[in-house]
C-alpha cells in the first residue's frame, strides 16, 4: 500500500490519508529505519462500503513480517511483537510518537466497537514490530 507524508489535522490528532488505500507516516516523526524512536504510521481499518488495507491489522500474529519500502534505500523488514488495544478516551501520544529509546514501528488503525453517537470507533489497533 502506498505511504504518504502526513503531518497535523487541526484538532491536534495525526493526519489520515482521506483515500483507504494509502497509509500515512507521520513525518514530524522518526522515518523507517532510523537510528532511534517510533516511526508511525497510519491508515483507515474501512469504507463506509467495504474493508480498507488496514482491517486485518488486529489479527496479525506476532511473528509476521512487515516490508517497508523506501524510496532510494533499501526495503526494511520489522517483525511484530505486539498488537494492543488503545481506548480513544485514553489515547497515549507519548507512548506512541517517541523521538528517543530503541527503533520500532508502530501501524495504527481504529478497532473496537463502531459508536453510532461518535460516528468514530472506540479504540486504536496498535501493531508494534522491530527491525530483523
Amino acid at each position: 500500500m502506498p505511504v504518504i507524508p502526513v503531518g497535523v489535522a487541526p484538532g491536534g490528532a495525526m493526519e489520515i490519508p482521506e483515500t483507504f488505500y494509502q497509509a500515512g507516516w507521520y513525518r514530524f516523526g522518526p522515518a523507517p529505519g532510523a537510528a532511534e524512536g517510533t516511526a508511525v504510521l497510519a491508515g483507515h481499518i474501512d469504507t463506509t462500503s467495504d474493508q480498507a488495507p488496514f482491517s486485518q491489522l488486529k489479527s496479525l500474529p506476532a511473528g509476521t513480517l512487515i516490508t517497508v519500502g523506501r524510496q532510494g534505500a533499501p526495503a526494511l523488514n520489522y517483525r511484530v511483537v505486539s498488537v494492543t488495544l488503545m481506548a480513544k478516551d485514553a489515547f497515549d501520544g507519548e507512548s506512541l510518537f517517541r523521538r528517543a529509546g530503541p527503533h520500532e514501528l508502530k501501524v495504527v488503525t481504529c478497532g473496537g466497537r463502531w459508536l453510532d453517537e461518535r460516528m468514530d470507533y472506540s479504540d486504536n489497533v496498535i501493531v508494534t514490530a522491530v527491525l530483523e
